[in-house]
């Protein structure tokens, strides 16, 4: 009998989950036992969608809650009513959209929309607040048939078959003809397809062989309806095009794009012209701007042109920001210049960062340059200038290397001239009888920044003459950056990988549409700017799409599938408001302290540091915290020093167990099941929401039809330091897991050695494979005080490394005892913008789930590096960031090899606070949103100024800073 009764309650509990994962009720938190084990499983949209569902969850209820428990009674049966008394409400049915917890548990039992307003914060629930308006709509349309059969009828066919004129035909037929309301009569069918615009492809015309050609082609795009037409215009009338042959490049590019499998299918979106350059549109300053530039990046190429002209050449002081971000997305800043001929001067900077050092702008630098010394027109300066005859001939040369190489100032990647250079060179150099209406100073307006303390670039050291003999560097203290080149085929990714032969791994990609040369690798996802139009205003939202291989036949390549719907609708970034001090509101994007702590608003969301103020600069933890290794391990992966610091960072009880999470055995509960084997699967969530924990272990099939697929073929290291193809092929040989990836090079196989995560490994090379850096041997039995400085934190208890110099920049992470020489940065991001990532991702699979970890955070940024004698690794910190190092794989590093780790990490550093599309495109890296560098000098156990320092803010300027804000708006 009680085998039958359980039976029954399985069954009962499957039907209250059939909305996948349930969302805890709130009242299970006045429940304990085996009453709140049934109640956590009881999903609260189940009990909203019918009677019988809520009739199961109080019989499940009534078997396994005492009736003593008068606390959960009273809150069950509260909830219970309020969703009979509001279960009419049409918009029930879209609470499952929802995306936060909150908003989705208060849609459950909401009667009106207008209920939801604390609870749903509508910039996120774009498709919730879509489904929404469309009941109101067709409840206010449908209302008007009075006849109650066909009102049904009416509300039934308009979501059934929205968008189809079938529906007013089958409305018809119900015998509903004479009552047809404006909702139906209004359907379009939108089976037809619209033919491809020939104007979205006027990038193929810049391929054609000849100036003449391209002219033409740029003609008769705008003149014909397709592309066929076009091309036919430029074979039979077009002599400079003619022949016109399928495989030459501005053909082929034409029938490429224009044919069936370049539209998409209906599980791909239709991605715009470019969208990493569509991302950088809310950067323009002025509504005309960001108009041209969604147009011109959306779909409408043809419209660049007008961009170019009205708003970057015409104003470039104004849109910066806007010309800065269009750059990063076609050339970034990357490091070192060689095999130059003209522009010699430029070799021999391997820590200089240009955006375009190739022989073919040194190319283009000598022809301008004798364009010019040959009285040649200048261009760019919206005025016809010439070059003066007594200017020097290795100045022109210089100014024209400048302008082809466009080396970058580190701090903000800007490319533009310095204010005195300019001024120096417009006055000896131009010749000023044929200008009129301009001088020196108006000119150098354009081509410089606005503020003489702006960042830019100086001229001088690259026309300056060189004394200096041609640098010789030993091949081991040399560095190699094997993709600088870029040698990998089109639609490839090179990724950097010291371990591989060449150095460097072609990893096959996806564009960012059509006219974008940003590739997102197979697997990763790409978050997207999607252009909306709402209330008379363009709004851009996001949505994500994940790069993978497509089983469309038509399709030749990786391609962006499985798309979120948009979410995140705004027209412009909001502030935040400061409780604290008023509901004072600080700027989006604004940078501030609070006492001793430093902060960020970033779209009405602050981030601080959580440092103890009560000694202002001294070494300290969050909250006061003791200095005691007492570690737990939190349901995010995370191992916390003590239960105080996970306290401090906002975990409860309850969602902590003690000691390291790599003490744990997370395959001890046997949680896979039978023909699967277990095994540990270490992996910090930066997010975790719905209750659910980040699962530390994975589940393998053996079967060899299972070890086959693309998905496992990721090599593993053994025990024994063999490599193998996956984890199948690794456990069917009888070995035991080492580490994840490929065995490494250059790392200790002794040990245990403890991590700055206060993780214990086996040796160092497990912790490299898990992108974690070594504090010290043996096992973890410290925490380190948190300081700006750099230097020993744990006392005696710990013996450090050796540095192996006696004079360095490093740093001492955050929460770790030694003191290590790398490039060093913290790195804040955004638990908003994590969460909509996590509620975008499907839930098919925990795997889609990964983009939300420090594993991918971490990979994903190593793609921004170049140099293979570096290695990025990094750890979650006491306060809650995420704390980078970019440290020489050499035991003993050269100089240079040091300095290039180092300015790999400042370039990282400058693409993120000026938010790069390299890092706003890709998932998970779109939710940082501010970093600082970290790296300090250190001269044996002292500690020099810091390379770049915060200076503390205190109080009361903070809030002279934002009155003055207040008083400007």
């Amino acid at each position: 009998m009680l085998r039958s009764s359980m039976i029954v309650i399985l069954l009962l509990l499957l039907l209250l989950l059939r909305d996948g994962l349930a969302e805890e009720l709130s009242c299970c938190a006045a429940a304990s036992g085996a009453c709140r084990s049934v109640c956590s499983r009881v999903s609260l949209l189940s009990l909203a969608a019918d009677s019988y569902a809520r009739e199961n969850a109080t019989r499940i209820f009534t078997e396994f809650c005492p009736p003593e428990s008068v606390e959960f009674w009273d809150c069950v049966n509260s909830t219970l009513r309020e969703i009979e008394r509001n279960e009419n409400w049409t918009g029930r049915s879209c609470c499952h959209l929802a995306r936060s917890l909150t908003c989705r548990s208060a849609c459950a039992t909401a009667g009106r929309q207008r209920d939801l307003k604390l609870s749903c914060r509508w910039s996120d629930e774009f498709a919730l607040s879509d489904c929404l308006e469309q009941r109101e709509e067709v409840e206010q349309c449908c209302s008007s048939v009075s006849n109650s059969s066909c009102r049904s009828i009416c509300k039934e066919l308009f979501h059934k078959s929205a968008g189809r004129r079938s529906a007013l035909k089958m409305y018809k037929s119900k015998g509903c003809f004479h009552q047809v309301p404006k909702c139906l009569k209004g359907l379009a069918d939108d089976s037809s397809k619209p033919s491809e615009d020939p104007k979205l492809l006027a990038d193929c015309c810049e391929k054609a062989p000849n100036r003449g050609c391209v002219e033409s082609c740029l003609n008769l795009i705008h003149t014909l309806g397709s592309i066929e037409e076009v091309l036919e215009g430029l074979d039979n009338s077009t002599p400079s095009c003619h022949p016109v042959k399928p495989h030459s490049p501005p053909w082929s590019c034409f029938l490429s794009r224009s044919s069936p499998s370049s539209t998409g299918t209906s599980k791909s979106r239709r991605l715009p012209l470019n969208v990493a350059k569509l991302s950088c549109c809310s950067r323009a300053k002025r509504k005309t701007c960001r108009s041209l530039c969604l147009r011109a990046f959306q779909s409408d190429w043809s419209a660049w042109q007008q961009l170019e002209n009205q708003c970057l050449s015409s104003s470039p002081a104004l849109e910066t920001e806007l010309s800065r971000c269009l750059d990063d997305s076609e050339d970034s800043c990357e490091m070192g210049c060689s095999g130059l001929s003209f522009c010699s001067k430029f070799n021999d900077k391997p820590t200089t960062l240009f955006r375009s050092c190739t022989r073919a702008a040194d190319e283009a630098a000598r022809w301008e340059a004798d364009h010019w010394i040959r009285g040649g027109v200048i261009a760019g300066l919206g005025v016809p200038v010439r070059a003066a005859p007594s200017c020097p001939a290795e100045t022109l040369r210089a100014a024209a290397c400048l302008l082809q190489l466009r080396p970058c100032e580190a701090r903000a990647h800007e490319t533009r001239l310095c204010r005195d250079d300019c001024m120096d060179l417009m006055t000896s150099c131009v010749d000023w009888s044929a200008v009129r209406g301009h001088n020196a100073a108006t000119l150098c307006a354009k081509l410089s920044p606005p503020k003489p303390e702006q960042p830019c670039i100086s001229i001088k050291p690259f026309f300056e003459l060189d004394n200096e003999p041609p640098r010789r560097t030993d091949i081991d203290e040399d560095i190699n950056m094997p993709c600088r080149s870029n040698p990998c085929v089109q639609g490839q990714l090179c990724v950097v990988q010291p371990e591989e032969r060449r150095g460097y791994r072609c990893v096959p990609g996806c564009t960012l549409g059509a006219m974008s040369n940003q590739l997102i690798p197979l697997g990763s996802w790409a978050q997207l700017s999607v252009p909306k139009h709402q209330k008379q205003e363009q709004q851009l939202c996001q949505s994500i799409c994940q790069c993978v291989i497509s089983d469309d036949p038509g399709a030749s390549g990786p391609r962006l599938e499985r798309c979120s719907e948009p979410s995140n609708c705004r027209v412009a970034e909001s502030g935040c408001s400061l409780q604290t001090l008023n509901s004072m509101i600080v700027a989006h994007d604004f940078d501030f302290y609070l006492e001793c702590n430093s902060c960020h608003c970033y779209d009405g969301e602050i981030t601080c540091s959580r440092r103890s103020c009560a000694e202002p600069g001294a070494a300290s933890l969050p909250c006061n915290c003791p200095q005691h290794y007492v570690p737990v391990c939190s349901r995010l992966g995370v191992t916390y020093a003590s239960a105080c610091l996970a306290k401090c960072s906002g975990l409860l009880a309850n969602e902590v167990e003690y000691n390291s999470c790599s003490a744990r055995d997370p395959c001890a509960a046997r949680p896979c099941g039978p023909g699967y084997t277990c095994l540990p699967r270490p992996r910090i969530c930066l997010t975790a929401p719905n209750h659910r924990p980040c699962e530390q272990f994975e589940c393998v099939r053996l079967s060899p039809s299972s070890c086959a697929g693309h998905a496992h073929q990721k090599p593993v290291c053994d025990s024994e330091n063999r490599q193998h193809s996956s984890v199948c092929a690794m456990l069917r040989s009888g070995a035991r897991l080492g580490y994840r990836g490929p065995c490494l090079r250059g790392c200790s196989l002794r040990g245990p050695v403890c991590g700055i995560n206060g993780e214990t490994y086996a040796s160092e090379c497990a912790a490299w494979a898990e992108r974690s850096l070594v504090d010290y041997q043996g096992p973890c039995l410290a925490v380190g005080l948190v300081s700006e400085q750099s230097r020993p934190r744990c006392g005696e208890s710990v013996q450090c490394p050796v540095l192996g110099r006696s004079s360095c920049l490093g740093a001492t992470p955050p929460g770790a005892c030694c003191p290590i020489c790398a490039g060093a940065a913290r790195l804040f991001f955004s638990r908003k913008q994590l969460d909509l990532i996590f509620y975008q991702l499907p839930d098919s699979d925990s795997e889609d789930k990964q983009p939300v970890t420090l594993e991918a955070m971490l990979a994903a940024l190593s793609r921004q590096l170049q140099v293979a004698e570096c290695a990025l690794r990094g750890s979650l910190t006491p306060e809650g960031d995420i704390f980078i190092v970019n440290q020489p794989i050499s035991r003993r590093p050269s100089d240079l090899q040091l300095a290039a780790c180092v300015t790999e990490i400042e370039k990282l550093v400058s693409r993120i606070q000026g938010r790069s599309p390299r890092i706003v495109n890709e998932v998970p890296l779109s939710a940082l949103t501010r970093a600082e560098i970290a790296h300090v000098r250190i001269v044996g156990n002292a500690v020099t100024a810091a390379a770049t320092t915060n200076s503390v803010t205190s109080l009361a300027t903070l809030l002279i800073v934002l009155s003055l804000l207040n008083q400007a708006r």
